[in-house]
């Protein structure tokens, strides 16, 4: 794994990497999967193209009817792990806990439901990461903007003086600090739950889907979501076996 990705995570909170190409085909085999279980929604249609057999009031049903049926998929938590597994290792130690359930993000064009400009803390713990994983290829408005961490004091002044009450300033700032760039079928973002980031409503002619995942080390300090009703052990190193077994 390219240092220089860890150097960039480290001084931006977040970072694009390429997945492992050897589990690539896990996921081209979860939008097969879908496709099957789902088939009027798509007819010929591709996954960018669903808009056009759903509309506004049937996505989010749809959506979750899709979340629950990916989440009884075989090692699909373990091969995402997998896919990123060089980036994650070296992130979080050997000690990982992964998210519960996969959610799945379906943003069709010029929907306006969606999160606003926010970060996932306190909720969530501070030592937790975001891995954002885009089952179609997303570029422009199909991508989240991103808040370098550089940019934090004022992104947290701002919403303590507006909190959730003034989207065209937040989307003002995204646009002005902020950092908007393609990521592919094949690639990722990685994040710290601790940085500011901002959905546009998307303008293209595509629906964006993508899969997000939190992962943590085992170890380190809590949120309000805790080990047991939110996540579960991937993996634990030798020292940890050695002392609970």
């Amino acid at each position: 794994m390219n240092k220089n990705l860890f150097s960039e995570f480290t001084k931006k909170g977040f970072v694009k990497i390429k997945l492992d190409k050897k589990y690539i085909s896990a996921y081209k085999n979860l939008k097969k999967n879908i496709r099957k279980n789902f088939p009027k929604n798509f007819k010929k249609n591709k996954f960018e193209n669903l808009h056009h057999a759903v509309n506004f009031e049937e996505i989010n049903s749809i959506r979750m009817k899709i979340i629950r049926s990916i989440n009884v998929e075989k090692d699909l938590k373990k091969n995402i792990y997998l896919s990123a597994k060089s980036f994650l290792d070296q992130l979080m130690g050997a000690d990982i806990i992964v998210q519960k359930n996969v959610n799945l993000a379906i943003q069709m064009p010029n929907d306006t439901s969606r999160p606003l400009f926010h970060k996932d803390t306190p909720l969530s713990s501070k030592y937790e990461v975001v891995l954002w994983i885009p089952l179609v290829d997303c570029s422009k408005s199909m991508c989240m903007t991103m808040i370098d961490k550089k940019f934090h004091d004022e992104a947290n002044k701002l919403f303590d003086d507006l909190g959730h009450n003034s989207e065209d300033k937040f989307q003002k700032f995204s646009e002005l600090k902020g950092s908007n760039f393609p990521v592919k079928f094949g690639e990722a973002l990685i994040f710290s739950t601790d940085n500011f980031h901002y959905i546009p409503i998307n303008e293209t002619n595509k629906t964006r889907w993508s899969l997000n995942l939190r992962f943590k080390n085992l170890f380190t300090p809590y949120g309000e979501r805790n080990l047991l009703d939110y996540f579960e052990i991937l993996k634990t190193s030798p020292i940890t076996n050695l002392l609970t077994n």
